[in-house]
């Protein structure tokens, strides 16, 4: 007697329970440490940057595993959870690091590439989070929008350089990251129709 296989459905359901969790964990975690503004906002910025680049992964990884090929419908929920991490990022740097200070903000952008290279990766990353559903699919066509959705690559590579910048010491992680990104865009060059 075999193992039941459960629906792909549930599976989602699954995936976006355990990325929830994680996140609640991870601000759980934070709340303990001793800097918690850091922690909450390293920990959001670090992960959305992962589910994001692992969404990019589904396609060239699915070319070589049947495993992978059956769960592409779920690239759309971890980039969608990539953009939440992200979202909750930048909330914790305009709400607990700056006080919703307005001008303080402007003063650090204009002052720091970095900050202004993850405020454009959230920017371009919205629209895409906007129509990851079908209901855009359908409204856009499918060539227009795999069209808009190739924008993921520029917004990953400005979340990756923008992880790089923000480093003081631990330069493996995004280094990596773009190493990662970089094999990913000479695939998609490879396999471009």
């Amino acid at each position: 007697m075999g193992v039941p296989r459960i629906p792909i459905a549930s599976r989602k359901h699954l995936l976006n329970i355990g990325l929830c969790l994680v996140l609640i964990w991870g601000m759980y975690d934070a709340i303990k440490g001793p800097d918690l503004v850091s922690d909450l906002r390293d920990f959001t910025g670090r992960y959305g940057a992962y589910l994001l680049l692992i969404s990019l992964l589904f396609t060239p990884l699915s070319q070589r595993f049947n495993w992978v090929k059956r769960h592409l419908s779920m690239r759309r929920n971890i980039g969608v959870w990539g953009f939440i991490y992200a979202t909750m990022h930048l909330l914790i740097w305009i709400t607990l690091e700056f006080y919703y200070d307005w001008q303080l903000m402007l003063d650090e952008i204009a002052g720091n590439l970095f900050i202004l290279l993850g405020i454009l990766a959230f920017i371009l990353l919205t629209p895409l989070a906007i129509t990851s559903n079908h209901r855009a699919v359908k409204y856009f066509g499918y060539r227009k929008w795999q069209l808009l959705h190739t924008l993921t690559y520029v917004a990953v590579a400005a979340v990756i350089v923008h992880h790089f910048m923000a480093q003081k010491t631990a330069m493996f992680e995004p280094l990596f990251m773009g190493l990662v990104l970089i094999l990913l865009l000479f695939w998609r060059y490879r396999h471009a129709r």
